[in-house]
Formats: C-alpha cells, sequence, structure tokens
C-alpha cells in the first residue's frame, strides 16, 4: 500500500511543476513588446524597420541602439558617417508620427507604436 502512495505522491508532484511552469510560459509569451518604427533616409538610401526599446528610453537612445550616431547636445551631427553640412546648410531632423519634432533627440521619449523618421534636408 506505501507503495502506491509514493507512486501517487510522486505523480501529484509531477503535475503541480508542469502546471507552475504552463502558467509562466503564458506570461512570457502574452508579454507585449514595445516597438517603434524607425526610418533613415540616408542621401538615397532609405532604411524603415520596427525596433524595439526599453520604457523610457528616447529617440536618440533608439536611434543609438541601432546606428552610429555622432551627436552634440542632443542634436544629430552624422548618422552612421553621412554627416550634416553646416556650409551647404544641409542638416540631420526627424518627424515623429509625421510631425516635425520640436525638442532635441535625447529630450524626447518614446512611445509604442511611434513612427521616427530621420532625413536631411537644406534650409533656405
Amino acid at each position: 500500500m506505501t507503495k502506491y502512495f509514493k507512486w501517487f505522491l510522486i505523480f501529484v508532484s509531477l503535475v503541480s511543476l508542469s502546471a507552475c511552469s504552463e502558467k509562466n510560459s503564458d506570461k512570457v509569451s502574452t508579454k507585449e513588446e514595445k516597438v517603434v518604427r524607425l526610418i533613415v533616409k540616408e542621401d538615397t538610401n532609405k532604411i524603415d524597420e520596427k525596433v524595439s526599446f526599453k520604457k523610457g528610453d528616447t529617440v536618440m537612445d533608439v536611434l543609438k541602439a541601432n546606428y552610429k550616431v555622432k551627436e552634440k547636445d542632443g542634436f544629430i551631427i552624422a548618422i552612421d558617417g553621412y554627416a550634416q553640412k553646416p556650409k551647404e546648410k544641409t542638416y540631420w531632423f526627424y518627424k515623429v508620427n509625421g510631425k516635425i519634432a520640436t525638442k532635441a533627440a535625447n529630450a524626447l521619449k518614446v512611445k509604442k507604436g511611434d513612427k521616427i523618421y530621420f532625413y536631411m534636408e537644406k534650409i533656405k
């Protein structure tokens, strides 16, 4: 009789452990991923990709996580070697969700689903 009782306890323990592990895997699969759309136009090349970010990240954090960036005081000077040209009055700009940014890239926090577009433009 004790032999059957031991097997019963082992069976119950295994069922309990497997039930716990399924709950943990559900938590992982339902965890929502934070993603933004990052578009960078370098000369004639346009790169459009979805990238992940962490809570509290700024536009600059997202850009630096995906490109080689030179910046000064939160303003972009070069992305992947494509540098702005002050003598030609050509500078890096960016839009978030279709609107021209009014803050430096290191001051604007990103939100899930944002569309961030970096481009160079000549000022008239």
